[in-house]
């Protein structure tokens, strides 16, 4: 998702599993991000994510693909998985990305109470993906439906 204006940029269904969500998580920043080299020197790149992606490989990862780490630490007992290093925690950017990425509840909560995914009826994991990103690019079309101005509509 973007932070910007709350679109959701990529979406696959992958299995129920934090190490899966992890690995689709990589996987999508290597197909809607320019690697290190094709992008400007003054580009940015910040992934905010949950604490469940505060994993070495995980973070490792983004450092090699210089994306500024922006995930949530753990704050009481798994102290010893942080993985993020003291000038990643300090990053002035990081505070945003922890207040933005909480815009992606808003999708899964739109996609289960307005949408079809509260009861998903499809089988096999190819389905169930076809059937998420079909509806992830609706809850696009109806957030991009708030993003146009009232007037640009009403001329």
């Amino acid at each position: 998702m973007e932070n910007r204006n709350g679109l959701v940029v990529a979406a696959e269904a992958s299995q129920s599993a934090t190490v899966a969500e992890r690995e689709v998580a990589l996987k999508l920043l290597d197909r809607t991000v320019a690697p290190k080299d094709q992008r400007m020197a003054e580009q940015k790149i910040t992934l905010g994510a949950d604490t469940q992606f505060q994993e070495e490989g995980f973070v490792q990862g983004l450092r090699d693909r210089e994306v500024a780490a922006h995930v949530s630490e753990y704050v009481k007992g798994n102290l010893g998985k942080n993985s993020l290093s003291a000038a990643e925690r300090a990053d002035q950017r990081r505070s945003i990305s922890q207040r933005k990425r909480k815009l992606i509840e808003r999708v899964f909560g739109w996609s289960k109470l307005t949408g079809p995914l509260r009861q998903v009826k499809l089988r096999g994991l190819k389905r169930v993906d076809w059937f998420y990103r079909l509806t992830i690019a609706a809850y696009n079309l109806v957030r991009m439906r708030r993003l146009i101005p009232i007037e640009a509509i009403a001329q």
